[in-house]
Formats: C-alpha cells, structure tokens, sequence
C-alpha cells in the first residue's frame, strides 16, 4: 500500500497571525484620543485634533485613557522676545559678577602683598586719618577767622553807612562778598574732607575683615 504524503502549507498561519496582529494595532492605534483645553477654557476630547489646536498645547491618550505625552504650546513671538531678553540679562549678569570676581582676586592680592599683619593695617589707617584731621583743622580755623573778618566788615558797613541811610561803598561792599564767597568755599572743601575721612574708616573695616577671612582660608 502506497502512502500519500501531504503537504502542510505552513506559511498561511503565519501571514494570518501578521494580519491579526497589525489589525490589533491597528485598532490600539484608532484609539489614541487628544486632550486639550479650548480657547473658552473648555476640556475637550477627541481622536484628532483641530488644526487650529496644534499650535497650543495638548495630551495624548492612550486606549486606556492614560496621558502618554504633552506637547506644549508653540511661543508666541512677546514670549520669545522676552525668553530672549532675559537670557541677555543674565549673560549681562555673568558677565558682570565675573568681572567683580576678577577685580575682587586683584584687591585680594593687594591687600595681601602689602599687609602682614591687621596692626599695619590699623597703622596706615591712623596715617591718613591724621593728615586728614590736620587739613580738616585747618579749614575749620580759616573759616572762624572769615567769619570773625566777615562779622567785623559787616560792622563796619552798619555803624558808618546803613545806619545812617548811606551806601556802602564798593571796596567794602565787595570785601564782605569776598568773606562770604570764601566761607561757602572753605565749607564745601570741609565736606569733602570728612566724607573722605568716612570713607577711610569704612575701607579700613572693609580691609579688616576681608583680611582675617583671607587668612581663616
């Protein structure tokens, strides 16, 4: 007896278990729903978006109804413009504390090649302060003696001409001017003085303690 041999066609199975498959894929991928918030500040849900949706921001969903991803809004042109000028801001600021970093390193350095000791420190501070107190002294005498000048001019200008209805005479008249020009001077010089004596004390606090911080390092 003779045997038939048949022949199983086996790759008809496998093309089915293809079609199956991507028609499973298929389906999962019709499922994929949007989610977004409309202009009136609605939730809205759909399988595709609107054209006028895809330049703001929105979500997709998987079958499960489970956010996938989010695609944010495109920038306007303001909120691009303004990404723009705050990033030049901060360069700006980098670029400005790099150089108070830089110019810090370099006092830094000063302080420490000329100073060994907060005493030499201390000892050139009183330095200058006493040249300083010594022209502040004397300002302080130039002006009590305009005044006295001023006071003794002014005198004069009353007890011989105002009192008795006369005119000052233009020499005398432009002494008394000259005296109140050269106090005004002689204050506003003093004023510079002792801010600049101010700003000395204020340096040598300053000085001080970025120099015991150098040597805690």
């Amino acid at each position: 007896m003779k045997h038939r041999v048949i022949h199983t066609n086996l790759t008809f199975p496998k093309v089915m278990l293809c079609l199956i498959l991507l028609g499973i894929c298929t389906v999962a991928s019709a499922a994929k729903m949007y989610k977004w918030i409309d202009e009136n500040g609605h939730m809205r849900y759909a399988d595709r978006l609107p054209p006028s949706q895809l330049k703001r921001e929105y979500q997709t969903l998987n079958a499960q109804g489970v956010v996938v991803s989010t695609r944010k809004a495109a920038k306007t042109e303001e909120e691009i413009k303004a990404l723009k000028d705050a990033e030049k801001l901060l360069q700006a600021k980098q670029e400005i504390e790099k150089r108070e970093q830089e110019a810090q390193g370099k006092l830094d350095r000063v302080l420490l090649l000329t100073f060994s000791s907060e005493k030499e420190l201390s000892r050139v501070k009183d330095d200058r302060i006493e040249v300083l107190d010594s022209v502040i002294r004397l300002i302080y005498k130039s002006i009590a003696s305009t005044q006295d000048r001023l006071l003794r001019l002014e005198g004069d200008a009353k007890r011989q001409y105002t009192s008795k209805g006369r005119e000052v005479p233009g020499g005398l008249a432009q002494n008394i001017e000259e005296s109140i020009r050269k106090i005004d001077n002689r204050e506003k010089q003093l004023q510079v003085k002792l801010e600049e004596k101010y700003k000395i004390q204020g340096q040598f606090e300053i000085d001080v303690a970025r120099f015991r911080l150098l040597h805690s390092k």
